[in-house]
């Protein structure tokens, strides 16, 4: 029963109408920051809301540009859904937002549903999302076109702790992420590293993520510097479940065949407020800067609240410095 009631978007594989809806969003600002703690300062909390069945369950989270031309985010379910969230002076805005079903068959019974990551390419438009369950990566280009793969190199991972997180690097590579161990019994939690596209790429680099003790990566967002952050969670078989999160810095140029890829933990995330289930992250660069605040930006991080009534919603901002602890540039 705990089982069912953590994981309804991988085990509810349901149809849903696919047209785009609008729901009317509810922004609550929370003034608390006991329970962050590490080198990030959080500069801004928001508990998001709305009336829709299936609005929440937020498992994936990237920057896009939303009909205004302005900085927004849009955040992905594991029911399949996604959401703009506009972003204004760096908060969200409550609004009529597009909720958007991504749901794409794969055979003619069973819809692919458990969206748990996202990568997006500014300069095309095109979006990539990563499929729990099936360990699927699939393709949406703004013509319209879509495009699906389930990588050979992902048979080994869960079905229920797959690919959990992805990130598209500057230079179009892609790293992604289980969220569980492989069959091999390796180090720490599979990845595989694309110098390409994944649709079209056949040749990943696999490697292994060092996490700490119990937690596992479950999103990813590139910096400017060409570092990653890898969002961790770790979970504690309670009722209610209880969270805690941590965000991890790491380098892809360590990135070595059959190797093992390490970072430093740079933030915490825990206690009554922020005890959530923080499943997305994203990285929103300053406009305008330079010098010392070259690169400069927030971090954005949003919980999947299970559609349950224990849990929320939560947008979380840190800010990021730019030149933060880089060596060597």
């Amino acid at each position: 029963m705990i089982a069912l009631a953590l994981a309804p978007g991988t085990l509810v594989r349901t149809a849903i109408d696919p047209d785009p809806q609008n729901v009317t969003t509810k922004v609550t600002s929370i003034a608390e920051r006991a329970g962050v703690s590490g080198e990030l300062n959080v500069s801004g909390a928001w508990e998001i809301s709305a009336t829709h069945p299936f609005f929440g369950g937020f498992s994936a989270l990237v920057e896009v540009a939303n009909p205004e031309g302005e900085t927004g985010l849009l955040a992905g379910s594991d029911r399949g859904w996604s959401l703009d969230i506009p972003i204004i002076g760096g908060e969200p805005k409550a609004n009529a937002a597009r909720f958007v079903n991504f749901t794409r068959r794969r055979d003619s019974f069973i819809p692919m549903v458990d969206m748990e990551a996202m990568a997006h390419d500014p300069a095309t438009g095109t979006l990539w999302s990563a499929y729990e369950g099936y360990n699927v990566i699939q393709r949406d280009r703004v013509d319209g076109s879509t495009a699906h793969r389930a990588p050979p190199e992902m048979r080994g991972w869960s079905a229920n702790s797959g690919p959990e997180a992805m990130v598209r690097l500057g230079d179009g590579s892609f790293i992604i992420l289980a969220e569980g161990p492989d069959n091999t019994g390796g180090p720490g939690r599979p990845g595989l590293l694309f110098a390409g596209d994944p649709i079209e790429d056949e040749a990943p680099i696999e490697f292994h993520l060092a996490t700490p003790p119990g937690y596992s990566p479950v999103d990813a967002a590139a910096l400017p510097d060409g570092s990653v952050l890898i969002l961790l969670r770790r979970v504690q078989i309670n009722v209610p479940a209880d969270f805690d999160a941590a965000i991890l810095r790491a380098d892809p140029r360590d990135i070595e065949p059959g190797g093992v890829w390490s970072g430093e933990v740079i933030a915490n995330l825990d206690g009554p407020i922020y005890g959530e289930n923080f499943e997305g992250i994203a990285f929103v660069g300053d406009r305008n800067t330079e010098g010392s605040d070259a690169g400069s930006g927030a971090i954005y991080i949003i919980s999947d609240d299970n559609l349950s009534m224990f849990q929320r919603s939560l947008l979380v901002r840190l800010d990021w410095p730019g030149q933060f602890g880089r060596e060597g540039q």
